[in-house]
C-alpha cells in the first residue's frame, strides 16, 4: 500500500512538471528565446518634441559598398549640432544631372559619408531618401580641405547611385563644411580664393582651371557681392561675374548659377563654399567649387 501511495505522488509531480514545461527545460528555453528576440528587435525611441530623428536607414541606396580610388586628402569635417553644410554641383549633361545641385546650409551629418582619407562618397541635402546621392564606384579626385572646417572634391571616372556614368573631365563637385552663423549685422568683408577643384565640362571635353576668385561679403544684406571667377579653358580666358547672390542660397545671373554656404569656426573670418555652373559663350557647359576666405 505504501508503495502504491508513493507511486501516485511521483506521477502527480511528473504531471505538474510537464504542465509547467519543467520536465525538459523547454518552457525556460522558450521564455529565454522570447526575451532574446524582444531584446534584439529594434524599438522605436520616442524623440523629444521638436527634435529631429536621424533617418539614415532610409538612404541605404546612397551608401553602396563600392570600389573607390582617391587623389588627395582632407581632414574629417567637424559637424555643428549634428549638422553639415553641403554644396553639390554636377558637371553632366542636363538630361543626366537630374537637378542634383544641392545647397544645404544645415544638412544631417548622419546622412553624409566621409571616408578615412577625407573623401565624401555620400552626399545629402536632408534626411529624405530622395535627397541623397552616392558614389557607386569610381574615383574621388582633388580632395582638399581647410583644416576641419571644409573639404572639397570631385567624383570622376565613376558611376553614381542615379545610374550616371561619367568620364574624367566630367563629374560631381562637392564642398562640405561646418555650418557657421554670422553674428555681425553691418560692414563688409573681402573674400579671396583659398582652395578650388578643377573646372569640369558637361560633355567630357578637356577641362580647365580656376585661376582666381574674389567677392565681397555684405554682412548687412547677407549677400555675396561682385563675385568674379577667372576661368582658363582650352587656353582661353573667361571672366564670370555675379553681382549679388544670397548667402546659404542660390542665384542665377545670365548663364552663371552660384550656390553658397557659410562655413568655418570663426564668425569674424568666415569661409564661403561656392559652387558654380555656367554656359560659356561657345556653348560649353562648365562647373566647379571654390572656397573663399573672407576678412
Amino acid at each position: 500500500m505504501r508503495n502504491n501511495r508513493l507511486l501516485v505522488v511521483l506521477m502527480g509531480v511528473t504531471v505538474l512538471l510537464a504542465a509547467c514545461g519543467g520536465s525538459n527545460g523547454s518552457g525556460l528555453n522558450a521564455a529565454t528565446a522570447g526575451a532574446a528576440s524582444a531584446a534584439s528587435s529594434p524599438v522605436a525611441a520616442s524623440a523629444p518634441s521638436g527634435a529631429s530623428t536621424p533617418q539614415a536607414s532610409t538612404q541605404t541606396a546612397c551608401r553602396p559598398d563600392g570600389n573607390f580610388t582617391y587623389s588627395g586628402s582632407a581632414s574629417q569635417v567637424v559637424a555643428n549640432n549634428g549638422q553639415l553644410a553641403v554644396v553639390v554641383v554636377p558637371s553632366l549633361p542636363v538630361a543626366n544631372s537630374k537637378n542634383r545641385n544641392m545647397t544645404a546650409p544645415n544638412a544631417p551629418a548622419s546622412s553624409q559619408v566621409q571616408q578615412t582619407g577625407g573623401a565624401f562618397t555620400t552626399l545629402a541635402s536632408s534626411a529624405a531618401a530622395t535627397d541623397c546621392l552616392g558614389l557607386a564606384h569610381g574615383a574621388v579626385s582633388e580632395i582638399q580641405s581647410v583644416g576641419s572646417d571644409v573639404a572639397i572634391g570631385r567624383w570622376n571616372q565613376a558611376m553614381d547611385t542615379d545610374g550616371n556614368t561619367y568620364a574624367s573631365q566630367q563629374g560631381v563637385h562637392y564642398a562640405v563644411g561646418t555650418p557657421l552663423s554670422l553674428s555681425a549685422t553691418s560692414g563688409t568683408l573681402a573674400c579671396t580664393q583659398l582652395i578650388a577643384d578643377a573646372v569640369a565640362t558637361n560633355d567630357g571635353s578637356a577641362g580647365g582651371t580656376l585661376g582666381t576668385a574674389s567677392a565681397t561679403l555684405d554682412l548687412g544684406t547677407r549677400t555675396l557681392n561682385n563675385l568674379n571667377l577667372s576661368i582658363n579653358l582650352a587656353n582661353t580666358q573667361y571672366a564670370l561675374t555675379n553681382s549679388q547672390s544670397p548667402l546659404n542660397g542660390v542665384s542665377t545671373t545670365g548663364q552663371l548659377s552660384v550656390q553658397s554656404v557659410v562655413v568655418g569656426h570663426d564668425a569674424t573670418q568666415p569661409l564661403v563654399a561656392v559652387g558654380y555652373s555656367a554656359t560659356l559663350p561657345n556653348g560649353q557647359g562648365i562647373g566647379g567649387v571654390v572656397v573663399l576666405q573672407c576678412r
